[in-house]
C-alpha cells in the first residue's frame, strides 16, 4: 500500500466533499447558518456583558490614576452613584455592540460562540439597524428570551428590526455588494 496525500483545497472531492482544511467543525457543519438557539445567544450576551464590566472597570481605574497622578497627597478614590454607573455602562455596552455588529456581524461573544448577526440579506447590520438594534438590546434585554416562543429563533428585536443571529464559523462576513 502506498501513501498519497490528500488532494490539495479546490482541486477535488473526497468522498463527496470537496478536499482540504475546514474551519468549520464537522459537527457544527449541519448547523451552520441555521438560526440561533436561545442557550446560545444567552451565553454570548453573558460573555459580551463581562467584557463591557472589565471596559468600565478599567475606565474607573483610569481616572482614580489620573486622579492620583493630580493630587497624590490628598488621593481618594472617586465615587459614582449606581445611576451614573449604569448609565456609563450602558452607553459603552451600546456603543461596543453597534461597533461590533456593523464591521463583522459579532461581539467578542458571538465569536466564541460561532453567531454572527445579519440583516434580511445575510450580511451584517447597517450603521443605523446595529445601533437600533443595540440601544433596543440594552435597553429591553428580555426581549431577547422571545427566542424560546419564536418558531423562527428570533428576538423581539430581530422581529422589529428583521435581524437575525445565526451560526456562523466563518472568518469573514459576507461582503455587502452596491446596488
Amino acid at each position: 500500500m502506498t501513501f498519497r496525500p490528500p488532494p490539495r483545497p479546490g482541486t477535488g472531492l473526497v468522498n463527496g466533499v470537496e478536499a482540504g482544511v475546514s474551519a468549520i467543525p464537522v459537527e457544527a457543519r449541519p448547523f451552520q447558518g441555521g438560526r440561533a438557539g436561545v442557550v446560545s445567544r444567552t451565553l454570548a450576551s453573558t460573555v459580551d456583558f463581562v467584557v463591557v464590566v472589565v471596559i468600565v472597570a478599567g475606565c474607573y481605574v483610569g481616572v482614580a490614576a489620573f486622579r492620583f497622578l493630580l493630587h497624590a497627597r490628598s488621593f481618594t478614590f472617586p465615587t459614582a452613584s449606581t445611576g451614573l454607573l449604569l448609565l456609563f455602562g450602558g452607553v459603552v455596552m451600546t456603543l461596543y455592540l453597534a461597533a461590533s455588529w456593523v464591521t463583522t456581524g459579532r461581539t467578542y461573544g458571538d465569536h466564541l460562540l460561532g453567531l454572527r448577526v445579519v440583516g434580511p440579506r445575510g450580511r451584517p447590520p447597517r450603521i443605523g439597524v446595529a445601533f437600533l438594534r443595540a440601544v433596543f438590546y440594552v435597553v429591553f434585554p428580555l426581549g431577547l428570551f422571545w427566542v424560546t416562543f419564536s418558531g423562527a429563533n428570533r428576538s423581539v428585536q430581530d422581529v422589529v428590526l428583521r435581524t437575525s443571529v445565526i451560526y456562523d464559523w466563518a472568518k469573514e462576513p459576507p461582503r455587502r455588494t452596491t446596488g
